[in-house]
């Protein structure tokens, strides 16, 4: 199987055998930190790629349209474009990758949790007004609340 790890795969995943090619973005090296984590990535003989520019547009696009997009960080983006580029199984818990990668049709599997079983998109909520608004909004224009984030409904 090829995989691409997230940063919390490398710390909390004990058997990497099963893997017949790891890959991992350059940030999630050097998100990397702690010295048993740092040992463990070494040996591992993971392989390290930036993603290309095309697939990180295409990841942030759809996470844009799911509204995960403000809840990924760049390293986050560049799993999710470096397993679409390679054809690769994603190695991740976060929720919000997994979700994205659902909705670009890239394979994960969960390190502790079950995984999500559905694609959830995004839209932003007054509490005040009680009015929804665009995902990319922070603040109510109304009222200029913190908007909060909740999933659309079916």
């Amino acid at each position: 199987m090829r995989v691409v790890l997230d940063t919390s795969a490398i710390i909390y995943l004990q058997d990497f055998r099963k893997f017949d090619e790891i890959f991992i973005p350059t940030l999630v090296a050097e998100e990397v930190k702690d010295r048993l984590s740092v040992m463990k990535l070494e040996s591992l003989n993971a392989k390290k790629i930036e993603p290309n520019k095309k697939f990180l547009d295409e990841v942030e696009a759809i996470a844009k349209k799911t509204g995960d997009l403000e809840k990924l960080s760049k390293t986050d983006i560049q799993v999710l474009a470096l397993a679409k580029e390679l054809k690769a199984t994603i190695i991740s818990d976060d929720y919000n990758i997994q979700n994205v990668a659902k909705k670009l049709k890239i394979e994960f599997l969960p390190v502790f949790s079950k995984g999500i079983k559905e694609i959830f998109f995004w839209k932003k909520y007054c509490p005040n007004c009680k009015k929804y608004f665009k995902s990319e909004l922070e603040e109510c224009p109304i009222c200029g609340a913190k908007l909060k984030r909740v999933p659309k409904t079916k």
